[in-house]
């Protein structure tokens, strides 16, 4: 029998948590390790989930206990903590986004190719089975040329919630809305219409909250495909609103609230009976943990299967750079720089 693939946890906080509960129930896949920079809860986890804690990410990845990595830490850690997974020639999981500053997403997906790595990323949108028979239809062209690709995620969270830990809410660690609560949508769009080539206007602000990145974002995006669309996002919204993704073409159109497709239509027909079972909110709008986490199940168990049949996963380093190029890109038209300094030296965990 195939020995089951040692997973090497790194982030022991909320998420972190989640994604050990779903490891538990994964076939041929048994977490070994677990990784946090706050050591006493590293060992407090550790022992609830019998696997050996580190606080160091350098001594997990060269024990010899782990086979992959999965990370779970503050988006601007993910990079760096995957580039010493990959020296010591682990497997990645990542969480979204696989970083906030591109060249070092560029170069945690250039070091997995180069070692021949599975490297995949959490983006459970795509797993929905709604959101992929959209995906096939829009490849196969029965929306026709698209002409236009928008993303709506007005949500909520409380100062407390960025108060809660000292990396939320900060531009080196968690960026705003746009890298953290919005980068499903983003991801979404260039799923759909491909990737950004420019960011025509970008408007970054903080209105509600005492934080150093942005809670209220307005751009309008141009696709390499010649779509364009505007992403408008925020967590100033009181009471939350659903995600909508809207898309239409030349010869038809497709919108989403939250995990269901609401209207689907081409050449004059009405096709929204053709998408099947659907799940009716992903969750998150208002309460950060309060998520749905089969597509995160699915996405846990296609990367075990990717490194056991050497196949591509679902979500891969080259599929999960594409948000990364246009959050960078929207940065950049709004003036505003990503963090692209040194890690920092002091211990940050979720």
């Amino acid at each position: 029998m195939t020995k089951p693939l040692r997973i090497g946890l790194i982030g022991c906080g909320a998420m972190g948590r989640k994604h050990l509960e779903l490891w538990a129930s994964v076939p041929d896949a048994r977490v070994t390790a677990v990784c946090d920079a706050d050591a006493a809860r590293a060992a407090a986890v550790a022992e609830e989930f019998s696997a050996v804690p580190f606080h160091d990410v350098a001594a997990l990845a060269s024990s010899g206990l782990v086979d992959a990595v999965d990370i779970c830490t503050p988006s601007g850690l993910h990079a760096a903590q995957g580039m010493v997974a990959a020296k010591h020639g682990l497997h990645l999981l990542v969480e979204k986004p696989l970083d906030l500053v591109l060249h070092r997403a560029r170069d945690l997906v250039r070091e997995c190719k180069e070692r021949r790595l599975t490297l995949a990323c959490i983006f459970q949108r795509r797993t929905l089975p709604g959101a992929q028979a959209v995906a096939r239809a829009v490849r196969q062209g029965a929306l026709g040329r698209i002409l236009s690709c928008s993303a709506y995620v007005k949500w909520w969270r409380s100062q407390e919630y960025y108060g809660a830990n000292g990396w939320r809410g900060t531009r080196a660690m968690d960026g705003g809305v746009l890298a953290n609560q919005a980068i499903h949508a983003l991801d979404h769009l260039c799923w759909l219409a491909g990737r950004v080539a420019d960011v025509e206007y970008a408007r970054l602000d903080t209105l509600c909250h005492r934080i150093e990145a942005e809670d209220n974002a307005v751009a309008v995006l141009r696709f390499e495909s010649g779509a364009r669309g505007v992403i408008e996002a925020t967590t100033c919204c009181s009471p939350d609103l659903c995600t909508r993704v809207e898309v239409f073409g030349t010869r038809g159109a497709v919108a989403f609230e939250d995990a269901k497709v609401v209207a689907f239509g081409y050449d004059g027909q009405d096709h929204l009976h053709e998408i099947g079972p659907q799940e009716a909110s992903l969750g998150g709008r208002s309460d950060p943990m309060a998520i749905g986490l089969e597509g995160h199940r699915i996405l846990l168990e296609d990367f075990v299967q990717a490194i056991r049949t050497g196949r591509s996963p679902m979500v891969s380093g080259e599929d999960a750079i594409v948000s990364v190029e246009a959050l960078n890109k929207i940065y950049e038209r709004a003036g505003i720089a990503p963090f692209a300094g040194e890690i920092p030296s002091a211990p940050v965990h979720d």
